[in-house]
């Protein structure tokens, strides 16, 4: 099992990381008004970006926190080598439940000293996601022989928040970010993109078959965690949870190298005192190893059953490198976790009792392929899987993240699936926000 790196750009073994996470409780933060659900990294480091690129401040591998404001920018500086890829995510973490404007959301970037844009500029709007719920993506530096980012040196990371727009709140976001480091692979193993790529993330449109079950045995229970630090960890089954209106649940799905991920999510019927209709009113999503969004999936709910679907790209290292594949491809670039959030609007609030249940039909496909060879060892990106926080879980074992409880539950096997369904790639964005990152 690897070990997991922390804010300081060293690694922490298995049991030190169970010690720290078992040191204390680990912060929930939501809005900076007044709180919320989703629990930041244990042991983050608190930064302070700055408001301009000159005097960015540092980051070394690992978690850091800070806010953010509406329409504000901040930047931060990495020092990359020429040859690893580097990642640098920011999530933004709205108070559970409330309402943001339109064009309210994150979008973070990657660039030279000399401002050279690598990679894309990733713009995510809550609205676009469907609801208030924790939202981001990352900026990516992967190293290519004629790219304008492939030397050593200081990149500056730039994070902007939208404006809150149409009644949205203006006070501060919590944002969490994660500078994650993928060393190189020997030349020649880098193998082929997945093939059928392109197209994945046009047109939504109700699959015209979902899924069947997957089976491998018993239905399990996991709440799910608040975020991508207490994520509850399944395998390809079935999974029964559920999630108050305005929450997220977060699972996390071990992926191997050649495997494609296929996910249905049943919301089932919650009592309802009329009839009603919340556009948006459900979510399933998908984030990667590295805190890239691959998918996400909304649709209307009036309280009686509701299912949506998603299916994945085989995962391939070259699918980063790939000419003419779509984002939701080039996403499922690592072996490891994948992260699924299952989320229920806010608008349902007070049109149902309690919370909405769901079952999650999880599959994953084909057999682990042979991955590229890393130069060294790629922690997370290798797929390696980590147990969660420190409850004694041994890596049979399944946590209830988002409970509090500390019940344990076995995983079940691999199972493919089916029949899949049409995958989309949910694409935030806000036009004062884009013109203002246009390179």
């Amino acid at each position: 099992m690897r070990g997991r790196r922390t804010a300081r750009g060293g690694l922490v073994g298995v049991a030190a990381v169970g010690a720290l996470m078992t040191a204390g409780p680990v912060g929930a933060v939501g809005n900076a008004e007044d709180g919320g659900a989703y629990r930041m990294a244990p042991g983050a480091n608190p930064v302070k970006g700055a408001a301009n690129a000159g005097d960015a401040p540092p980051l070394a591998e690992g978690m850091y926190t800070d806010s953010i404001k509406p329409g504000a920018t901040k930047y931060y500086s990495v020092e990359l080598d020429d040859a690893s890829s580097a990642y640098v995510s920011a999530i933004a973490v709205p108070r559970e439940g409330s309402v943001p404007g339109a064009q309210d959301g994150i979008g973070v970037s990657l660039r030279t000293a000399d401002g050279r844009r690598c990679g894309l500029v990733h713009q995510r709007t809550f609205a676009a996601q469907g609801g208030a719920y924790p939202t981001g993506d990352y900026a990516e530096r992967v190293v290519e022989p004629r790219g304008v980012c492939r030397g050593a040196g200081r990149y500056v990371v730039t994070v902007t928040r939208g404006e809150a727009t149409g009644g949205g709140s203006t006070a501060a976001l919590p944002i969490e970010l994660a500078y994650m480091s993928e060393p190189a692979v020997r030349k020649g193993t880098e193998g082929s993109p997945a093939a059928g790529g392109k197209g994945m993330s046009g047109a939504a449109r109700e699959p015209a078959v979902s899924p069947p079950a997957a089976s491998g045995g018993a239905e399990q229970r996991a709440e799910g965690g608040t975020g991508f630090n207490d994520a509850a960890e399944v395998r390809a089954g079935s999974v029964k949870g559920s999630v108050e209106p305005g929450g997220t649940r977060f699972y996390r799905v071990p992926v191997g190298w050649g495997q494609r991920l296929r996910v249905t999510a049943d919301f089932g019927a919650a009592a309802s005192g009329s009839a009603f209709h919340a556009a948006n009113g459900v979510r399933l999503a998908l984030s990667n190893t590295a805190r890239g969004l691959v998918a996400n999936r909304n649709g209307g709910y009036q309280g009686k059953p509701k299912s949506l679907s998603l299916e994945t790209a085989p995962v391939a290292y070259a699918n980063r490198l790939g000419a003419g594949l779509d984002a939701a491809t080039k996403a499922m670039r690592f072996a490891g976790a994948y992260y699924l959030q299952v989320s229920v609007n806010p608008a349902v609030a007070g049109k149902v009792s309690g919370s909405v249940p769901f079952t999650l039909r999880i599959g994953v496909e084909g057999e682990p392929a042979k991955g590229p060879e890393y130069v060294k060892d790629p922690g997370e990106f290798g797929g390696g899987m980590l147990p969660l926080a420190g409850d004694g879980m041994g890596p049979g074992g399944v946590r209830d993240g988002g409970s509090g409880r500390s019940d344990r539950l076995r995983l079940v096997g691999y199972a493919g699936v089916g029949t899949g369904s049409v995958l989309l790639l949910g694409l935030g964005g806000w036009s004062l926000a884009a013109r203002r990152w246009k390179s």
